[in-house]
């Protein structure tokens, strides 16, 4: 080695990048895995967060946790290949003290890295937002708890540079241990493939921090029901992702015209009625009393829609007529007296509900120009049926009804 050559200033080595790296991807973990046996056991104040910070982006007691286990190792893996790509540039200045600074420092962005895009997968998880003003909300928390542990933790793989550069400076007619920065199209290709890797395991991160953060909120909801008695055996259980659209709060398909001689919501009250059943078979009856003086007139029959235990309308198919547990009087006008109730009946076969969308939400309206009324119901009908409405006719028992 020439004289010339031992003034080049010292750099890290590839084998020496490598190391520092990955002593700081494991650092991460482990130093999230005791913040969380800490927080846990609670024999150690929160306040050791300072020197513990919480590199892991979940609870082991939050199901599903294996989401959570594979965005911990993905974000280890953002730590490595940031602190990869730049702790080589410490190496490329003289004095060691600077060296290791810089290389502290490299560890302090490869924590923020990785904590950025946990931080996008919170907020890539919670959408879409519920306000706008909503849409960053988290944005820099695990961004700061990231960088706190390189300012804290990143001092210690970075004492692996200073100590490499200790030993090349200190004997410089021994075997010589630092490569030489590769140069032209090799380096290019090589810091090109890092870039492109560390992107692709950040993006990694947002996508299975985001699909564990919703799994974990339909697992919560599922017990949630179970809790509330949902039983799975009648219908699946629900899922507050599930595709779908609400029920429109009136008929896409009405008429617009409404007569003026109808029953409007000042003078009569649409109620639940009684449910039946035979034979495989199912009914659930609707009521229109008139709770004024005046009579007022009914016609032709109700509208009638269903929403799925997501809340989502289901595909049913409603039709007009008799069903196996009730006749239809078919299409009539006449005038409900005061006090008195129109009845209608719905009907439809009892469908196989297990790991079912079924019917939790009954819509319904007098008459299709009306906005639609709701009642929470338990019913069988699933994704699929045929529902069959009676037309409107004047009651002439008096039996109970819900409001």
């Amino acid at each position: 080695m020439t004289d010339g050559d031992a003034r080049l200033p010292p750099h890290t080595s590839r084998p020496g990048a490598v190391r520092t790296a990955a002593t700081g991807a494991a650092l991460w973990l482990v130093s999230g895995g005791l913040a969380v046996a800490v927080s846990w056991s609670g024999l150690l104040p929160a306040s050791v967060g300072a020197v513990l910070p919480a590199t892991i982006p979940f609870s082991p007691g939050v199901r599903p946790w294996a989401w959570g286990v594979g965005t911990t190792l993905l974000a280890a893996a953002v730590v490595f290949l940031v602190a990869r790509l730049l702790v080589p540039l410490a190496g490329r200045v003289d004095d060691r003290t600077a060296r290791f600074a810089l290389a502290w420092f490299a560890l302090v962005l490869a924590g923020g890295s990785a904590g950025l895009a946990l931080d996008l997968a919170t907020i890539v998880g919670a959408l879409p937002a519920p306000r706008l003003r909503m849409l960053l909300d988290g944005l820099g928390t695990d961004a700061t708890v990231g960088a706190w542990w390189g300012v804290v933790q990143g001092w210690l793989p970075a004492l692996l540079v200073r100590r490499h550069a200790t030993g090349t400076a200190t004997s410089p007619s021994g075997p010589d241990d630092r490569t030489t920065p590769p140069t032209g199209s090799a380096a290019r290709r090589r810091q090109a493939v890092l870039v492109t890797t560390a992107v692709v395991a950040a993006a990694a991160v947002v996508a299975t921090g985001a699909l564990g953060q919703r799994a974990a909120r339909v697992v919560s909801a599922q017990e949630a029901a179970v809790a509330e008695g949902a039983d799975p055996g009648l219908g699946a259980l629900p899922d507050p992702y599930a595709e779908g659209t609400p029920v429109p709060t009136l008929d896409p398909d009405r008429d617009p015209d409404r007569d003026p001689s109808w029953c409007t919501r000042d003078q009569a009250m649409l109620l639940l009625g009684e449910t039946g059943a035979a034979t495989g078979h199912r009914s659930q009856t609707l009521r229109l009393t008139n709770f004024t003086d005046a009579a007022c007139v009914v016609e032709g029959y109700p509208d009638v829609a269903f929403a799925d235990q997501n809340g989502n309308e289901l595909a049913v198919t409603v039709e007009q007529g008799a069903s196996f547990l009730a006749e239809d009087p078919g299409y009539d006008q006449f005038e409900l007296p005061a006090g008195a109730s129109a009845v209608t009946t719905l009907g439809w076969d009892a469908g196989a509900t297990s790991g079912a969308l079924v019917a939790r939400t009954l819509f319904a309206a007098p008459f299709p120009t009306d906005a639609r009324g709701s009642w929470p119901v338990e019913l069988d009908v699933v994704e699929g049926s045929v529902v069959h409405v009676t037309a409107w006719a004047l009651e002439t028992g008096g039996q109970g009804a819900t409001p």
